[in-house]
């Protein structure tokens, strides 16, 4: 890598993740230290977003593979951790401590704007898959993923939710498996 661009997009891409690995970290502290009460598919999701953004952190030594960067590259690149950063400060909102909130209520009403933010980060993957021409079987699992994140938005079937975070959790383990062989 001897383009100084790409180092200073690689660095505000590992800030932005960096930044929300932080934010999911300290939460999950929270829950483990008994400072708050999540609901169990809150928590669930919360532990999955903490896994999926050691994924994206590794996926860091991509970017110094690119040349060639401009503002507009830049900015498209930079667009998925951002929205992921923003599902994160969504997810890992607290209930008020002020009040006695019903924790599965508390849960669905962030979830859905919570999914459709991940569905636009599955989104983003694709359109770097189609743009970098790394089109894979994981590019048609990606399609998937993102479909099950818009069903699970415009749903408050709590099984449903359930499932999905079995699957996803699912996904994440094999996309590990897979990279590490």
């Amino acid at each position: 890598m001897n383009n100084p661009t790409t180092l200073l997009v690689a660095i505000m891409y590992v800030t932005i993740v960096a930044t929300g690995l932080i934010n999911t970290l300290m939460t999950v502290s929270d829950i483990v230290g008994r400072k708050r009460k999540n609901a169990s598919i809150h928590t669930a999701w919360i532990v999955l977003l903490l896994i999926s953004y050691f994924g994206f952190f590794w996926e860091t030594t991509a970017i110094l593979d690119v040349e060639g960067w401009d503002f507009l590259s830049f900015l498209a690149f930079i667009a998925g951790p951002v929205v992921l950063l923003f599902a994160t400060n969504l997810i890992i909102a607290a209930p008020d401590a002020g009040s006695d909130p019903q924790l599965d209520e508390f849960y669905f009403d962030l979830s859905s704007r919570f999914f459709v933010m991940l569905a636009l980060v599955q989104g983003w993957i694709i359109g770097l898959d189609v743009v970098f021409d790394t089109i894979t079987y994981e590019t048609y699992f990606t399609v998937g993923i993102c479909v099950l994140f818009v069903v699970l938005a415009v749903s408050r079937n709590p099984l449903l939710h359930v499932g999905g975070a079995s699957l996803v959790g699912l996904a994440l383990v094999s996309q590990m498996l897979l990279q590490a062989i």
